[in-house]
This record gives C-alpha cells, sequence and structure tokens, in this order.
C-alpha cells in the first residue's frame, strides 16, 4: 500500500462525495393565476433563481459546489465553535497561572533584596554617623594654635 498525502486524500474524499445530478428545465406553475399576489411574487422569485441557476450549471455542478462547500463549512465551523471557547477558557487560565507565578517569583527575589538594601543603608548610616563624630572629637581634641 503506497503512502498517499494529505493532499491526495482530500482528493479522494471530494471526488467521492461530487455526485452533481442534472437540473430539468425549470416551468412556471400553471396556477399562478390564481395565486395571492404574495404566492405569486414568491412563485416568480423562485422561478427566476432556479431558471439563473440552470442558465448557469445546466448539469448541477454549481448546486453539487454550494452543497459541498456548505458541509466543508459546517464541519469546519462547529467543532471550532464547540472547542475554541474551551481553548480560550484554557489559554485563559494558564496566562492566570503564569501571572502567578511571575508576580510569586518576583516577591521572592525582592524581598531579599530590599532586605538587603534596608541593612546596607543602615550600615552605611551608621558608618557615615560614627564618621561625623569621630570627626568631631579629633576636632574638639585639636588645639586652636591662636589661643595661647
Amino acid at each position: 500500500m503506497p503512502a498517499t498525502t494529505w493532499a491526495k486524500q482530500a482528493r479522494q474524499i471530494v471526488i467521492r462525495r461530487w455526485q452533481p445530478e442534472p437540473l430539468s428545465e425549470p416551468v412556471i406553475d400553471e396556477e399562478l393565476p390564481n395565486l395571492s399576489a404574495i404566492e405569486r411574487s414568491a412563485e416568480v422569485v423562485c422561478f427566476t433563481c432556479r431558471r439563473a441557476e440552470y442558465w448557469l450549471s445546466p448539469q448541477g455542478t454549481l448546486r453539487e459546489w454550494l452543497k459541498f462547500n456548505l458541509r466543508l463549512a459546517i464541519g469546519i465551523a462547529v467543532p471550532a465553535l464547540l472547542v475554541a471557547p474551551l481553548v480560550t477558557l484554557a489559554l485563559e487560565r494558564f496566562n492566570l497561572w503564569i501571572d502567578l507565578i511571575s508576580k510569586s517569583t518576583s516577591n521572592f527575589v525582592l524581598v531579599p533584596l530590599s532586605v538587603l538594601l534596608v541593612v546596607g543603608l543602615i550600615a552605611g548610616l551608621v558608618s557615615i554617623a560614627k564618621s561625623i563624630l569621630s570627626m568631631r572629637l579629633r576636632h574638639q581634641q585639636r588645639r586652636d594654635p591662636y589661643n595661647y
């Protein structure tokens, strides 16, 4: 059994489904004069559409093409409408989890860094205070050379 590609498989599906039937030539309803005005106008519109379809494609290929594309659209739309909200919900929840994890991780990193910063600032202030005190003490211990 030779391996087939997805394009060949799709072609086989289309060939199996493609079965156009020739259209019969449209005729006007014999009861048209006896119908009410709304029924007559509906019959005339219907006849005009059937005549246009027969003129475009008397072998029925246009009708078969429309039916095939409608089946394809429904086949794609139904799963998309059923699955897309679930996927969106799952991605939204996943995004929420990622946001919580990133906030927790940033808190785990920022708390120790902020503690180190506070300890560094306190140590710096203590160092500055010591140096100011030592400078004052040195200044007081020095003699003024002009006061002899």
